[in-house]
């Protein structure tokens, strides 16, 4: 192979080694993301331009796609190839219509592989000296995720107050979208409801127009709006693909965008994931809560997500539960980056309508609150990751085996 870069999108991450090896190539020469939300930013913030993208068997469809349809914009000179473990059937149209160059079915062997990636290398080498790169115009913002995938922890509580904080103390345009498409909390924590189907914040997604992108929110405050949609048990999760492009669209016309992120690790979360610049998790000082924390932080790694975009917030932090928070840190050897205060303030706020660092600015709860925002707009902090005996030892205080 020339110097030409390859970049394989999907898992398992042993679908970058089948790459290489197809190329005769070391691993270490293919770069590889887990999912196509991180190759979009890939692309259009790093400005990386592959000579070629191979998508995994595991890529699904609408995401197969979506990608190419992407790429045809953004970075036209990069070739897709669609790796499948069986005929394409009906799809190859759709394929061909998205800017797939190629569709290979492994089930005839590599060779077809081989054959398919050195035919897209050498296409991309003869345009690309005739096309500029794709890149984002305009603004770009920050986008910060509240995660944890144990619920009852104060998820939706920290992000409300931090997007209310950054409004603030900033007086920048903010965002806050709330992803719990089933039941979200978060214009509660405002004493206000949503009104908005699903079909609103899909359909925002595409939209371009500043005025349009507000309009569809709800001003819950100066600088803030909120989006969030009605409450539907049975509603499902976005796609990857379609929240990707909603988050773009809302950091391209916000300073600060801050996501309520679903407690599961769907395609929508996965990508929520991928676009944030950092991603606060929530954790009490329970061992339950705890554990949760050490599985989020394994399967973000395992999603290779860059620890340094990791942030630990401890909620109730002088809790008297029996672990205290000096066990935790030199157990796991994690950084706590805020802790918060527990308090009735808390649940009264939720009450009122009126979230705490608004409602009571001088509270210790309000003042953590700021102390999060202040990390969020000055220089981040990197969070440690925990060694492998750290690991080993929580896992054994934790009961995991």
């Amino acid at each position: 192979m020339t110097n030409a870069k390859v970049l394989a999108i999907g898992t398992p991450p042993a679908f970058r080694v089948q790459v290489a090896r197809t190329l005769g190539e070391s691993p270490e020469s293919v770069d590889w993301l887990s999912s196509v939300t991180a190759a979009e930013e890939f692309v259009v913030v790093r400005h990386m331009s592959p000579e070629v993208i191979a998508l995994s068997p595991d890529v699904k469809d609408a995401d197969a796609l979506g990608i190419a349809d992407f790429i045809a914009k953004h970075s036209p000179a990069t070739a897709v190839v669609w790796v499948r473990n069986e005929q394409a059937n009906g799809l190859l149209p759709m394929a061909m219509r998205a800017g797939i160059r190629d569709v290979v079915d492994m089930s005839k062997g590599e060779d077809e592989l081989r054959d398919a990636l050195e035919r897209a290398i050498d296409w991309s080498i003869g345009v690309r000296s005739l096309q500029e790169d794709g890149t984002e115009s305009g603004t770009r913002g920050r986008i910060v995720s509240v995660f944890s995938s144990k619920g009852g922890v104060g998820k939706t509580f920290l992000a409300s107050n931090l997007a209310a904080a950054l409004a603030a103390e900033t007086g920048e345009p903010t965002a806050l979208l709330d992803l719990d498409l089933k039941v979200g909390d978060v214009f509660s924590y405002y004493g206000k409801e949503p009104t908005r189907p699903i079909a609103d914040l899909l359909a925002l997604a595409d939209r371009n127009d500043p005025e349009a992108i507000r309009q569809t929110g709800v001003q819950l405050e100066p600088n803030l709006w909120a989006y969030a949609v009605l409450p539907d048990p049975a509603c499902e999760s976005m796609a990857g693909e379609t929240t990707g492009k909603l988050l773009r669209n809302l950091r391209s016309n916000f300073a600060y965008t801050v996501v309520d992120a679903s407690n599961d690790y769907s395609d929508q979360t996965v990508a929520v994931f991928d676009l944030s610049d950092e991603i606060w998790l929530v954790t009490g000082l329970d061992v339950v809560g705890m554990r949760h924390l050490l599985i989020a932080m394994e399967t973000l790694n395992s999603l290779g997500v860059p620890q340094d975009r990791l942030r630990v917030v401890l909620n109730r932090a002088d809790s008297k539960v029996g672990v205290s928070l000096n066990d935790v840190e030199r157990v796991l050897k994690l950084k706590v980056d805020v802790k918060i205060p527990s308090s009735e303030l808390v649940p009264q706020s939720l009450n009122k309508g009126r979230p705490v660092y608004l409602g009571q600015p001088a509270s210790e709860v309000a003042k953590s609150i700021s102390e999060v925002a202040e990390k969020v707009v000055g220089a981040p902090t990197s969070t440690t990751t925990p060694t492998t005996a750290g690991k080993r030892k929580l896992r054994l205080l934790l009961g995991l085996s």
